[in-house]
């Protein structure tokens, strides 16, 4: 992660995006602490989507069980699921 120090963050406002899309994240500083982070607005929401999933609990439930059907070979081809659904 790059880190750069506010001023220098709005002197190059407008290429912040083009770098957050090559770095990931850039940690924006003032006095050599970071204060605000820069990303792409696909990663960030992709962060959110990550939190609402890990915050139900009932869909980590889901997930977990998946999980260990999949490990249990408790699993179907995608002609089985398609036929199983009705599809």
């Amino acid at each position: 992660m790059e880190k750069i120090p506010i001023t220098k963050a709005r002197n190059k406002f407008m290429k912040l995006p083009d770098q957050a899309t090559q770095e990931g994240i850039i940690a924006v500083t003032r006095r050599n602490k970071e204060v605000m982070a820069v990303m792409s607005w696909e990663l960030y929401e992709g962060l959110i989507e990550t939190l609402e999933v890990m915050s139900d609990p009932e869909l980590m439930e889901h997930l977990k069980e998946g999980l260990e059907d999949v490990k249990a070979g408790r699993t179907y081809s995608l002609s089985e699921a398609f036929e199983r659904l009705g599809l």
